[in-house]
């Protein structure tokens, strides 16, 4: 079975630091080991119950001056429903406590959505719901291997930037025991 651990657990069962440590320790592994830094600019996809909603949400972000200096927005090709947002560096840059961001969009023009990101390489995975401009049903899994830690821990940054950014969206560390094949 699986261990999972809140971030400031994971810290402090392995690292022995502070979290805000763990995070520029193991971006400092990841950009070593890979030669490649993490993207400054991640990207979510944000799905809708209407087209009506999700039109609404598009013009907003595209055409209103204090959204589209923060944003960017374009319709997902592949998928019906879903536009995706980016311009920003973290996860909860979109959904924190600093505003305006999507859930200010989600309370003035009374729209709910879901929220999904999923980070590149790592693999690491966020789901959300936002109703009447707040995050509900929120879950980060972090999936860490020992053989290769900096892989997931080198980019949690793209989550947030420190311990209490992380557990606002719920993010658990799961370790995955490394598989020998012979």
């Amino acid at each position: 079975m699986k261990k999972s651990y809140s971030v400031l657990e994971y810290v402090q069962a392995f690292s022995k630091g502070t979290v805000e440590g763990l995070l520029a320790y193991q971006q400092v592994k990841f950009e070593a080991r890979f030669q490649t830094q993490a993207s400054d600019n991640i990207e979510i996809e944000v799905y809708f119950d209407s087209s009506y909603e999700m039109t609404d949400f598009y013009n907003e972000l595209k055409y209103i001056p204090a959204y589209r200096a923060l944003y960017t927005v374009k319709h997902h090709m592949h998928k019906d429903l879903c536009l995706v947002v980016s311009g920003k560096e973290t996860l909860f840059d979109y959904l924190g406590s600093r505003e305006p961001n999507l859930l200010t969009v989600s309370r003035n023009l009374d729209i709910d959505f879901k929220i999904k990101f999923k980070q590149k390489y790592s693999g690491t995975s966020f789901k959300g719901s936002v109703v009447n401009g707040e995050l509900l049903s929120r879950q980060c899994l972090v999936e860490v291997n020992n053989l290769l830690p900096e892989l997931s821990l080198g980019m949690l940054n793209q989550i947030g930037k420190t311990g209490e950014e992380l557990d606002l969206l719920l993010t658990r560390i799961i370790t995955v025991p490394t598989i020998t094949i012979l």
